[in-house]
């Protein structure tokens, strides 16, 4: 029905070492499998240097990869924008931001790598949560793009194999898979963010009224198809003046806030 992946396919897998990461890999290689290898799979892991964390999500991911015969490729957020998580978190306390980041580098990486579609292991929870703040936030465009711009060169298309999962059935299915593998805690810097708020109010709704995450993934949708007629993602689909990746404004969200960081290194 929804022919996330087809024939010939090279498949980039955002592999963070998270349940829902490791999942959507562990699901994908299992399906090449059992269709006769008809896709390529590689996975792409960003060290974003969060101390008690990323050293867990690394080894994982390695053993995952290892373990099925997967090429890995792992990129530094440090060498890619001249600092870690942690580093940005002194500079700019109570923001957090590093998703700009993880956005703009896999979409780069996988298209370097040759890959015509990237999967993340966002799960029902996510994208709910996604939908509610882009509702909030006014942020229309996104809303309209979904999954992303399938049109345009600079662009990977993006795949989410789990959003219609929700995230304690894939918690409860990693640990049938993989018993006894040890995940990292929580980003210590995700308690900031209003994405934090957003997910207690989606679980306090779902608590009492059982269903109601699909129904509102159900009506984003909706939403979505009635905005597709009336507006032309690709017009609003731009180049970063600095950087050459896909924007809507003439400078990409991860070249604006490497700014705004700098300017405040310099303050410093």
């Amino acid at each position: 029905m929804y022919r996330l992946v087809e024939e010939g396919d090279k498949v980039a897998v955002a592999l963070s070492g998270g349940k829902d990461s490791i999942t959507v890999l562990h699901l994908l290689d299992k399906f090449n499998v059992t269709h006769g290898n008809d896709i390529e799979l590689i996975a792409i892991t960003i060290d974003q240097g969060i101390r008690g964390v990323d050293e867990i999500s690394l080894r994982n991911s390695k053993e995952i990869t290892e373990a099925r015969g997967i090429e890995h490729h792992v990129v530094s957020l440090k060498e890619e924008i001249g600092y870690t998580v942690d580093e940005l978190a002194t500079m700019r306390p109570g923001v957090c931001n590093c998703g700009v980041f993880r956005r703009n580098i896999l979409n780069r990486r996988a298209r370097e790598l040759g890959a015509k579609k990237l999967a993340t292991g966002h799960n029902l929870d996510d994208e709910v949560e996604s939908a509610l703040m882009n509702f909030i936030t006014g942020n229309i465009m996104r809303m309209v793009r979904g999954d992303g711009v399938v049109n345009m060169s600079k662009f990977v298309r993006r795949i989410k194999p789990l959003r219609r999962s929700p995230e304690e059935e894939v918690a409860l299915y990693a640990s049938f898979v993989f018993p006894g593998l040890e995940f990292a805690p929580e980003c210590p810097y995700r308690g900031q963010v209003i994405r934090r708020n957003v997910k207690r109010i989606v679980d306090d709704l779902e608590n009492h009224h059982p269903g109601i995450r699909y129904q509102v993934l159900e009506s984003s949708e909706g939403l979505r198809e009635v905005l597709l007629k009336h507006v032309d993602t690709l017009a609003e689909i731009k180049e970063c003046s600095i950087c050459g990746e896909p924007t809507s404004a003439d400078t990409c969200n991860m070249c604006e806030l490497l700014a705004r960081v700098g300017q405040n290194a310099e303050a410093r």
